[in-house]
C-alpha cells in the first residue's frame, strides 16, 4: 500500500495522480500481455508474436469482468478479417484494387460484428495485415496468436484484482449525487448566479457533462450486468446491482426536467428572463426548490424519501398553486412537481410495504 500509496500522489508537472484502480489496470494488463507472448513463443507460433500481445491492450482497457465477453468478439473479428483476406490472396493478385476489395469487404463485415452497436474495427484490421503480408502460413499464425492472447484474457484477467462493478457504479452515482445537490442548492439561494463558479464560460461543458452522467451509468450498468454472467468472483453482486440500478434509473429519469430546472433558474438573473406578468422571476422556486431537492438527494442515496416528498407537497399546497405567480415561477413549479411525481414512481416501487 505504501507504493500504491506514494504513486496516488500528486506528481510535479501538473500530473493527475494515479489511483489504485488504475495501478491494478496497469499490472493486469502487463501480466496478461507477458503471458501471452510467453506462451506463444513456447508453443512455437512466433518467435514475435505481436498479435498474442494485442488482446490483453485492448480488451483490458476497461472494466476487466468484461474481458471474456471482448475476448470472444474479438476472436470472432480476426476469423472473419483472416478469412477474407486469404480469400482474396487465393484468387486476386495483391494490387491497390484487390486492397479496395479487401478493405471493402472488411468494412461491410465489421458491420456484421457489433460490440455494443459499434462495427468492430477489428475485421478490418485483421484483414488488411494479413493481405499486406502474403507469406505461406502467416493467416494461420495470426489466427493462433490471437487465440492465446484471448485464452490469457478470459481465463485470467477477471480474476487479477476484479474491480466489484456495484461498488464502481455506486461511487459514480454518489459523486453525481453531490455535484448535483451542491448545484441545486447553489441555484436555489442565487437563480442566475453560476453555481460553484464552474457552469459558464469555460466550464459550460462542465456543465452539460453533469446531465450526461446519468446516461453513462446506465449504459456501464447494462454491461455490468452483461458482465456479471461471466463473472465467478462476483456473481453474487447481481443483487446488490440491480438495488444500485434503481437509483440510476432515478436519476435517468430525472435529468432532462433537471436540466431543464437548471437552465431556467441560470437564466432567472438575465435581462430576457422576465416577461410582463413575471415580477417575481428572479426569486425562484425556493422552499419547494429545497424539499424537492433534500427528496431526490435522499433517494438517490438509496434512502426512502418519503418524509421530503410529503413536505415538498405540504409546501406546493401553502403557495396555493399558480394563481398569482408569474409565468416563469409556474414553469419552475411544474418542472418541480414532474420530479417530485419521478420520485413518488420511485418510492412506491422500492419502498412501499417495507
Amino acid at each position: 500500500m505504501s507504493v500504491l500509496g506514494r504513486l496516488g500522489r500528486p506528481v510535479p508537472g501538473r500530473l493527475r495522480p494515479l489511483s489504485v484502480q488504475e495501478v491494478r489496470g496497469g499490472a493486469r494488463m502487463v501480466l496478461c500481455a507477458t503471458l501471452s507472448w510467453y506462451l506463444s513463443v513456447e508453443l512455437g507460433i512466433n518467435s514475435a508474436p505481436i498479435a498474442a500481445v494485442l488482446p490483453a491492450v485492448f480488451t483490458l482497457s476497461g472494466i476487466p469482468l468484461w474481458a471474456p465477453r471482448l475476448g470472444l468478439y474479438r476472436l470472432g473479428s480476426v476469423l472473419l478479417g483472416v478469412g477474407i483476406a486469404a480469400l482474396a490472396l487465393r484468387w486476386l493478385p495483391v494490387s491497390t484494387l484487390s486492397l479496395g476489395v479487401v478493405v471493402s469487404a472488411g468494412y461491410l463485415a465489421s458491420l456484421l460484428v457489433r460490440i455494443d452497436g459499434v462495427p468492430s474495427q477489428q475485421v478490418l484490421v485483421s484483414a488488411v495485415l494479413v493481405f499486406g503480408v502474403p507469406v505461406s502460413g502467416y493467416p494461420e499464425q495470426r489466427v493462433l496468436e490471437n487465440l492465446v492472447g484471448i485464452a490469457v484474457v478470459i481465463l485470467l484477467g477477471p480474476l487479477l484484482w476484479p474491480p466489484d462493478p456495484c461498488r464502481l457504479l455506486s461511487g459514480r452515482l454518489d459523486a453525481y449525487r453531490d455535484r448535483l445537490d451542491r448545484l441545486l442548492a447553489e441555484l436555489g439561494r442565487h437563480p442566475g448566479r453560476a453555481p460553484l463558479g464552474q457552469e459558464t464560460g469555460h466550464g459550460a461543458g462542465q456543465a452539460g457533462g453533469l446531465w450526461q452522467q446519468p446516461h453513462d451509468l446506465g449504459r456501464d450498468l447494462d454491461r455490468a450486468r452483461r458482465a456479471l454472467r461471466w463473472s465467478v468472483t462476483h456473481r453474487r453482486s447481481a443483487a446488490a446491482l440491480d438495488e444500485v440500478g434503481h437509483r440510476i434509473q432515478l436519476a435517468e429519469r430525472t435529468a432532462a426536467p433537471l436540466h431543464c430546472l437548471t437552465a431556467q433558474l441560470q437564466a432567472a438573473g438575465g435581462p430576457a428572463a422576465a416577461g410582463p406578468g413575471d415580477a417575481h422571476s428572479c426569486e425562484g422556486p425556493g422552499p419547494l426548490l429545497d424539499a424537492v431537492r433534500h427528496a431526490l438527494i435522499r433517494a438517490l442515496a438509496g434512502a426512502d424519501p418519503a418524509e421530503p416528498i410529503a413536505r415538498a407537497r405540504v409546501i406546493d399546497e401553502q403557495q396555493g398553486g399558480p394563481a398569482g405567480s408569474g409565468r416563469h415561477d409556474s414553469l419552475l413549479r411544474g418542472i418541480l412537481l414532474l420530479v417530485l411525481d419521478r420520485l413518488d414512481d420511485y418510492r412506491e416501487a422500492h419502498f412501499t410495504g417495507r
